[in-house]
């Protein structure tokens, strides 16, 4: 039998209880507080007999708090300086807690020094609270939580939500990706703040210097870096990081952290610079910094003039409607949803207005594939729609001249896979419809791959059917 020599003492058991015990000279204060102040109220003058013994119950709790505070900062992990400033305070309550039980005892009739003990205690309070809960959830345990509201005034905040990326294949793997999931998950055991089993990953350099068992990278080897490997242990495993209690990575944060490892853990590699396998280009098309239809679609910034009347009212006889996009604005939508007549030769009638039409929808006209010839001398289209029409997709590469098109509707038409993978030099193209097309499912895949950072909607939705929809009702006649 192998005996495990203990490393435990009093000292350490008795400094483990201060998370415990350090809530009760807070509760026990804030009821000092609360007694001092109703006790004002004639109908509550009788509580004044019991503030000395509370007070004296708050002093006495305070300063066990700091023995057990002490005894368990002697187990390390601790950054020095925030410990320091957390330990003082905490005596800083304990004294000032006893001195406002004195001064109580002795001032009776002085509510000046009796406000002003009561403000430098709620004070010190909540100053120490903080530092504590530094020392346990991190530095940044409060700004992590701010809603959107409130983020603005926390410049952590506001740093932690914005990327430095708008396409994801721009996005640097470890200082935009992997950083932000271990700052969110990890820093706040593993920091300067807190140093866990002498580990810090604040820094690359850190995380490969390792701990007390040595570095937790292993390049190229994601199954035996210890960083990898304790983050998919099950949940009770002792070893399991983060510890249970404590939010786990999501699956494509830990498919992320997977491939950076496997990828020898670079430091300043785009994503599009890295080898990618099936899964981790899923992961990558659902961080892609997306925007909703109707922001994808909005105003460019830079400001035009207006187009020519004459060029509106020529495309108005057509049956075309011409509408500004926004108040106030020079650009131009152009719909022809009462204008099925509207084909190849009509659409040269498009070109003057091509400085302030950024939407089109040539969805039902006659237009053929010989339009693209005109389209591609809209350069400021960002969203165009073609849905059922006859063009057959030949020349679609003409649309890579309209630099800013994010959005491309080509349901009902004949488009083939290989022709829009023309688009694939299209940088700006974010949301692409091809659904009723008769891609096969072998093209379609094919075509998500090449144009791995667009959104491909194929269509074809069921809703689920519920017990309730098969449910019929009568009329009963009444008796």
């Amino acid at each position: 039998m192998i005996l495990l020599e203990s490393t435990g003492s009093w000292a350490s058991l008795t400094g483990r209880m201060h998370p415990l015990l350090v809530h009760l000279p807070i509760g026990i204060l804030i009821l000092a507080l609360l007694f001092v102040l109703i006790s004002k109220l004639p109908r509550w003058q009788s509580l004044r007999a019991a503030i000395p013994f509370t007070l004296f119950l708050a002093f006495a709790a305070a300063a066990f708090s700091c023995i057990t505070g002490y005894l368990l900062s002697q187990d390390g992990g601790y950054e020095e300086r925030t410990l320091d400033t957390h330990f003082y305070l905490g005596i800083a309550v304990a004294v000032i807690s006893g001195i406002w039980w004195v001064a109580y005892r002795l001032l009776k009739k002085s509510p000046k020094i009796e406000l002003v003990l009561a403000l430098v205690m709620l004070a010190l309070i909540s100053i120490t609270g903080h530092y504590g809960g530094t020392l346990t959830h991190g530095d940044n345990y409060l700004e992590a939580a701010m809603p959107a509201a409130l983020s603005g005034f926390s410049k952590k905040a506001v740093a932690a939500g914005t990327s430095n990326y708008k396409d994801i294949g721009d996005a640097l793997l470890y200082e935009d990706l992997v950083q932000p999931v271990l700052n969110n998950r990890c820093i706040s055991c593993h920091s300067q703040q807190k140093l866990k089993g002498g580990l810090q990953l604040e820094t690359l350099a850190l995380m490969r210097k390792g701990g007390e068992n040595g570095p937790v990278l292993k390049d190229s080897m994601p199954e035996e870096s210890e960083l990898y490997k304790r983050i998919i242990l099950p949940e009770n495993d002792e070893h399991r990081m983060p510890p249970k209690g404590k939010p786990s990575l999501s699956p494509a944060e830990t498919e992320l952290l997977h491939w950076w490892i496997a990828c020898g853990g670079p430091a300043g590699k785009k994503v599009k610079d890295l080898p990618k396998n099936p899964r981790i280009s899923a992961v990558l098309a659902a961080m892609q910094p997306s925007k909703p239809v109707d922001q994808l679609v909005t105003v460019p910034e830079k400001t035009v003039g207006a187009a020519p009347e004459a060029a509106i009212a020529a495309l108005t006889s057509k049956g075309l409607k011409v509408l500004p996009v926004a108040e106030n604005s020079n650009y131009l939508s152009v719909t022809a949803f009462t204008a099925q007549t509207f084909n190849d030769q009509d659409a040269a009638l498009l070109l003057p207005l091509k400085e302030q039409l950024i939407w089109l929808d040539l969805s039902g006209t006659a237009v053929t594939d010989q339009v693209f010839g005109i389209i591609g001398q809209l350069k400021k289209l960002t969203k165009l729609t073609l849905k059922g029409t006859a063009i057959k997709g030949k020349e679609l590469k003409s649309l890579n001249q309209c630099a800013g098109l994010m959005y491309l509707n080509l349901v009902q038409t004949a488009a083939g896979a290989a022709d829009i993978i023309s688009l694939k030099n299209n940088k700006q193209l974010e949301q692409l419809y091809v659904g009723q097309t008769g891609i096969p499912a072998k093209d379609l895949q094919e075509l998500q791959k090449q144009l791995e950072l667009v959104k491909i909607d194929t269509g074809g939705y069921r809703l689920a059917q519920l017990p309730g929809d098969t449910v019929e009702y009568h009329k009963v006649a009444n008796n």
